[in-house]
């Protein structure tokens, strides 16, 4: 019962996106570069966040929780005993693009049809 509530807990999904993400940093983290110099320059960032989103679902999903969903995130990452290369890479990507996160949240905000106005 113990590893069926486990396997539940830690999908193959989430094990699989941590992975991709790991194995396609080097792509991820151009890409986002390119999207936070836009939003530096003072564009808005939305379509190309939307962008990546439909490109990458998965990721994109896993990008959200590394900003805002810490602690289920770290939970997870305990949980699947994930190594320490993946979990720095991930810090790596939350130190580097910290500027974008609430532009992140406000998308997954927007396209869950939340946004008050």
């Amino acid at each position: 019962m113990t590893e069926e509530t486990n396997e539940k807990e830690v999908s193959e999904t989430f094990l699989k996106t941590v992975d991709n993400f790991y194995k396609e940093s080097g792509t991820i983290f151009e890409e986002f570069d390119a999207i936070r110099e836009n939003y530096l320059k003072g564009e808005n960032i939305m379509d190309e966040l939307r962008e990546f989103r439909l490109k990458k679902a998965s990721i994109f999903t896993l990008i959200d929780d590394i900003f805002h969903k810490e602690v289920d995130l770290k939970d997870k990452l305990d949980k699947a005993e994930i190594g320490k290369e993946k979990r720095d890479k991930i810090q790596e990507f939350k130190t580097r693009f910290a500027d974008i996160a609430d532009e992140i949240n406000l998308y997954v905000i927007r396209e869950l049809g939340v946004e008050s106005r």
